[in-house]
């Protein structure tokens, strides 16, 4: 028993305690930073989201449906046939930087749309930040700050004034407004 409270201990000092990540989500999480990592550029180029889904195929391994390009503001979902995977989180880029948009947030529409599906998250925006969105609180979280992702050359960071590291569906609601 003693071994086992090490262990657990020594894996919340490691990850960063209440911050940290269950196994399952920081392979995904491993998974989506190389994803989105990829996807950024391909945004930033040509002004637009990109966004699909990840899953797990029927050998167990975590994969990600064709990402779908959308608007300069918003991207369609579309669903893959059950047969290609179980699907466990949505994904999607928020773009080239624009100063007309908060684009370092995900917003209450990227949560509610989750929440439609009952499934996470995934947001990447334009100043590198990862943000995960937790559909069934309601609450959306930084897993990785400013830069951990590329960052768009035309990125301002004063332009989305403070990030806080979370969100409640309320708090994102009233930040929008205030835009």
């Amino acid at each position: 028993m003693r071994r086992i409270l090490g262990i657990l201990f020594a894996v919340a000092a490691i990850t960063g305690g209440a911050d940290r990540l269950s196994a399952q989500t920081q392979e995904e999480f491993d998974f989506v930073q190389e994803l989105l990592g990829e996807l950024q550029h391909i945004s930033f180029q040509r002004g637009a989201e990109y966004c699909g889904f990840v899953g797990i195929d029927h050998t167990g391994k975590l994969v990600a449906s064709e990402a779908t390009r959308g608007t300069m503001a918003s991207c369609p979902l579309h669903v893959p046939p059950r047969s290609e995977m179980t699907i466990i989180a949505s994904y999607h880029t928020h773009g080239a930087f624009d100063e007309g948009f908060i684009n370092e947030i995900p917003s209450d529409i990227d949560m509610r749309s989750d929440q439609s599906m009952g499934i996470r998250g995934w947001v990447s925006t334009p100043g590198g930040r990862l943000w995960l969105v937790d559909s069934r609180k309601m609450v959306t979280r930084q897993v990785c700050a400013q830069g951990c992702l590329p960052i768009d050359p035309n990125y301002y960071k004063a332009q989305a004034g403070d990030v806080a590291k979370t969100y409640t569906y309320d708090e994102l609601v009233e930040r929008l407004q205030d835009w």
